[in-house]
Parts: C-alpha cells; structure tokens; sequence
C-alpha cells in the first residue's frame, strides 16, 4: 500500500515538474505576413478580382436599365401577352442582379482565402520547424491572445526561417 502511494506521488511530482518545464512562445504572424516577398501582389490580384466583378456588376445595371427604358418607351403599345413577358425578364434580371450583389462578398473572402493560403501555409511551416527547433510545446498567434506575459516571441526566428529580415 506504501508502494503505491509512493508511485503516484511520485508520478504526480514527475507530472508537475515536466509541465513546468514546457516552452512556451508567442508569434505575430501578422507582421511577418506584412514584409513576406510577393505579398504585395497578393493585394494587386485581390484589387483586379474586385475590379472584374465591379465591372460585371455594371453591365447588368446596364443591361437592367437599357431593358427598363425600353420596356417604359414601348409599353404604351405592347399587348399584354408582351407586356407579361418583357415584366418578367426584368424581373429575373434584377433578382439575378441582387443574386450576384448577395454573392461578391463571399466571393471577395474566397478569392482572398485562395491568394493568401500559400503565404500562411509557409509561415506555419516555419512556425512548426522554429518549433521543434528550439524545443517549444506551445506556440501562441499574438492575434488570438488578450493578454501574455510569459513566454518567448519567436518572431524573428520565424522571419529568419523565411529568409525574411
């Protein structure tokens, strides 16, 4: 009986001892996005998509407002059979230009999800190489912390796995 509870103290000192000497760090990996090389074209490929879709947007007002002066000018002379028809193209027109207006945001945020994937994919591969590397258990995005006090900023080590000074 001794024995065994001389095993399980022992371990739980084992148990404590081992969790305090556990590195922990903190990276802001938003600063090292910032001044990665090729970045920039990120923002200018962003800006082109938005530009694309800004344009389409345009010419479906375009279109809509052609079709509506049309449809105004006429309407006095069109049967209603014609009439009925001419409503309802409108009428899919606009729906389908509130579709695409709901939609460009998502849009937007997958285009910007899609450009900038390979820039966090290799800062967290460098994250995970400073890592074991230097021996931490834990590594912490300054982004997601309120607040932080102990621990090693591993920043800089990041920047220098990416060659980035």
């Amino acid at each position: 009986m001794k024995k065994i509870l001389f095993l399980v103290a022992a371990a739980l000192l084992f148990t404590i001892g081992t969790a305090d000497a556990q590195k922990y760090g903190h990276v802001n990996s938003s600063s090292i996005l910032e001044v990665m090389p090729g970045v920039d074209s990120l923002q200018i490929k962003l800006q082109a998509y938005q530009t694309e879709l800004q344009s389409m947007y345009e010419s479906m007002m375009t279109e809509y407002q052609q079709k509506k002066d049309k449809f105004d000018r006429e309407v006095g002379t069109m049967s209603s059979a014609v009439r009925q028809v001419r409503e309802q193209e409108l009428q899919d027109l606009a729906t389908r230009i509130q579709k695409f207006q709901s939609d460009v945001q998502s849009d937007l945020e997958e285009k910007q999800y899609e450009l900038a994937k390979p820039f966090q994919d290799a800062i967290q591969n460098a994250i995970n190489k400073v890592a074991k590397a230097q021996g931490f258990a834990y590594i912490f995005d300054t982004k997601l912390l309120l607040y932080y006090d102990e621990g090693e900023d591993i920043t800089p080590l990041v920047k220098k796995e990416l060659g980035i000074k």
